[in-house]
């Protein structure tokens, strides 16, 4: 059995965990602030060590590229949505519309697969927006997750949302 470590980031508007094995990342996923967590759970490894460094490097420039390895299992359907989120640039954006014509699919499947992103911030799925640069919706798939962490999210890029 493969041992995981945890390691546990904050931003200034949210905490942001981030599972990984020592190879690559399995899962990220939001966090509110005020619940106390330990920065780290399981072994300091490389990985985390670089996991650290590419968030501080993100969280002080937003046009930052993350280079992490990242463990990516999905349909095929979730699978090329995603890939085309990490196509996207920091400070670039597609509608949600725009990927499923991209890809021949509808919009609230493309939506459906951003929702089931196991990797927020490194699979940047707060870069798919709505129609006319409106903010759309954006469900991490976990418990604590709202608009707030999306709009940040996007205003660090440089990406001013209606």
């Amino acid at each position: 059995m493969t041992n995981h470590s945890i390691l546990n980031y904050s931003f200034p508007a949210f905490g942001l965990s981030v599972t990984h094995d020592g190879c690559q990342l399995i899962k990220s996923e939001f966090y509110n602030l005020n619940e106390e967590r330990p920065p780290l759970i399981g072994a300091a490894t490389e990985l985390t060590k670089q996991i650290i460094a590419q968030l501080d490097a993100y969280a002080k420039d937003g046009h930052f590229v993350f280079s992490l390895p990242l463990a990516i299992s999905g349909t095929d359907h979730q699978q090329k949505v995603w890939q085309i989120m990490l196509g996207l640039k920091p400070g670039q954006t597609l509608s949600y519309g725009e990927v499923a014509h991209e890809i021949g699919s509808a919009p609230r499947a493309v939506g459906g697969a951003c929702g089931k992103n196991p990797l927020p911030v490194f699979i940047p799925c707060h870069r798919i927006v709505g129609s006319k640069l409106s903010l759309g919706g954006f469900n991490s798939g976990n418990i604590f997750f709202n608009l707030g962490i999306k709009q940040w999210l996007l205003a660090h890029e440089g990406i001013l949302i209606k």
